[in-house]
């Protein structure tokens, strides 16, 4: 069977493996629930799901295929403790899976994830989405009254933090490296996998000394139209530092840096979020470890809300095509500023 990111085939575990062991030795002695399926049955569907995978590398990000995997394999996981099939799952199964989730403490946004990945793998297998019946749409309802709603939000890198991290000199390649990173990552307010895929080659020089630099594909651009993104004067100068001291023409705008002065592959995304906490500890901030690889586009959104710039400004900057998540990072400023926080200046009780 073939297995790689992204491939639910290769995680369709009790799918095949339920055609070569009896439930007895699958499920131990005593089996809950039957689980072998009709060898027919099965095979179609990893059939279905080896033709789906192989479609799917191209049609997804390989960050979403990961994901499913990984999202699949928890759900095999539990169908595997609980004696149930898992392919083609019954309703009750999804339903004691969220019920399961809710239990260990799982966040609501997690669990929404793993119960869409479990339709779509059954879309994908030619199967019925027990996802979409209205007992797990009603176990879904529960969980949303259940669990807090809210998700945690990345501690924003604002333009003073990053200044302060900017006074300190560069001690060898990675440190030229990472002035640059930070900079670009602020600049361009890119998500950290955008980030990865900057190309030098897509640079191109601007007005008094600033550039642009294409941005080839985004989250909110799978068609891959692209867009161009600013880079400022400063931003540019510690660009050209980090390129000439790396000797770097073509290729991806930021490589590892092995030990202090060794040039390796192209950076990840995990590399991205390593740098953004160094930097933070470089500036001092007593939260540093809070720093995620969105800190530099939360604090660059918070920036340009509290310089007042337009929201739709602020959304074209950022790429978003909703005022959601926006709004969401700049929600203390946002209520500082309500209405009722001017009336209480005007009114003296400030």
């Amino acid at each position: 069977m073939r297995s790689g990111p992204g491939c639910f085939a290769g995680r369709a575990t009790v799918l095949k493996y339920a055609l070569k062991q009896p439930a007895s030795s699958l499920m131990g002695e005593k089996p809950k629930l039957p689980l072998m399926l009709q060898a027919e049955t099965a095979a179609t569907a990893v059939e279905h799901l080896e033709r789906w995978t192989i479609m799917a590398q191209e049609a997804f990000a390989q960050n979403t295929l990961r994901a499913w995997r990984a999202d699949w394999r928890q759900f095999c996981a539990f169908c595997h403790r609980s004696f149930a099939i898992t392919l083609p799952a019954q309703e009750q199964t999804v339903r004691d899976y969220v019920f399961d989730c809710i239990a260990r403490g799982k966040k609501a946004a997690t669990i929404r994830r793993y119960v869409a990945t479990i339709g779509r793998a059954h879309r994908a297998a030619g199967k019925t989405d027990p996802t979409a019946t209205e007992a797990v749409k009603l176990a879904m309802k529960t969980m949303s009254r259940t669990l807090p709603a809210r998700q945690h939000q990345a501690r924003g890198l604002v333009w003073a933090e990053i200044a302060k991290f900017l006074e300190f000199k560069p001690r060898h390649l990675r440190d030229i490296r990472d002035r640059a990173l930070v900079t670009v990552a602020y600049d361009t307010m890119c998500r950290r996998q955008e980030l990865v895929s900057l190309r030098i080659e897509d640079l191109a020089p601007a007005d008094a000394g600033s550039a642009t630099i294409l941005l080839r594909r985004s989250k909110t651009d799978p068609a891959g139209e692209g867009a161009r993104v600013y880079l400022s004067a400063l931003t540019v100068r510690l660009l050209e530092d980090w390129l000439s001291a790396a000797h770097l023409q073509t290729g991806p705008l930021f490589a590892q840096v092995q030990g202090k002065d060794v040039l390796g592959g192209p950076i990840s995304a995990q590399v991205v979020t390593a740098v953004l906490k160094r930097a933070g500890r470089w500036a001092d901030i007593e939260d540093w470890k809070h720093l995620s690889g969105h800190s530099a586009r939360v604090g660059a959104t918070q920036d340009l809300l509290a310089l007042n710039m337009d929201l739709p400004s602020v959304m074209q900057a950022g790429r978003w095509k909703d005022v959601r998540m926006p709004m969401r990072y700049g929600e203390h400023l946002q209520a500082k500023r309500s209405a009722m926080a001017r009336a209480a200046k005007a009114q003296g009780r400030a």
